[in-house]
C-alpha cells in the first residue's frame, strides 16, 4: 500500500469513529420537540442561590428554591419586589434527559436584553422568570420571555408592565 493510500485510509477512519461518537450526542440535543408553557403570570419565589450569567446586566442571575404562582395575568405592575414569569415543560423523545435551553428577557423599547443558559430535564415542569430589583428595571410597555434551543425559539410570552 502507498503512503497517500494509507493516509486515505487513516483520514477515512478518523472522519467514521468521529461520526460514531458525535452522532449519538446530536440527535439526543435534536430531540427537543417543543416547550409548552403551562402557567405564566406573577410569582412567589424563594431564593435558592446565585448562578453566573455573563450576558445578563448584573452578571449573574437567582436561582430559585420554590415558586408559587400568585395570579395568573399577562399585566404586571412595575413596582420593585413584582417577579413574574412562565412555568414550562420541554418535550422531547428522551424524558428525563437534561438540555440546555437559552432564556432572553426583551425589555419594552428594546432597550435592554438579558439572557442566560438553563439546564432543564425533559418532561419535568420548569420555571424562568424576572424581578423587579431595582426602578431602572422597571420600563412600562412590553416585556417578552422567550425560551431557545439551538438557535430555534420554542416559546414565548408577552408581558405588559404598567
Amino acid at each position: 500500500m502507498k503512503g497517500s493510500s494509507k493516509i486515505k485510509l487513516v483520514a477515512v477512519g478518523i472522519i467514521i469513529f468521529g461520526l460514531a461518537v458525535l452522532c449519538p450526542l446530536v440527535s439526543a440535543a435534536s430531540e427537543v420537540g417543543a416547550v409548552d408553557i403551562i402557567d405564566y403570570g406573577m410569582y412567589k419565589t424563594t431564593f435558592a442561590q446565585w448562578k453566573q450569567a455573563p450576558n445578563t446586566q448584573r452578571g449573574e442571575i437567582q436561582l430559585i428554591g420554590s415558586r408559587e404562582l400568585i395570579r395568573r395575568t399577562k399585566r404586571i405592575p412595575g413596582k420593585g419586589g413584582t417577579e413574574f414569569g412562565i412555568s414550562y415543560v420541554v418535550k422531547g423523545k428522551k424524558e428525563g434527559g437534561l438540555v440546555d435551553l437559552q432564556v432572553r428577557v426583551l425589555h419594552p423599547g428594546g432597550q435592554i436584553c438579558q439572557e442566560w443558559t438553563a439546564t432543564r430535564q425533559i418532561g419535568s415542569p420548569s420555571f424562568d422568570g424576572w424581578k423587579f430589583d431595582t426602578s431602572s428595571q422597571i420600563i412600562p410597555g412590553k416585556l417578552t420571555i422567550q425560551l431557545f434551543h439551538q438557535g430555534v425559539k420554542l416559546a414565548e410570552k408577552r408581558f405588559t408592565v404598567y
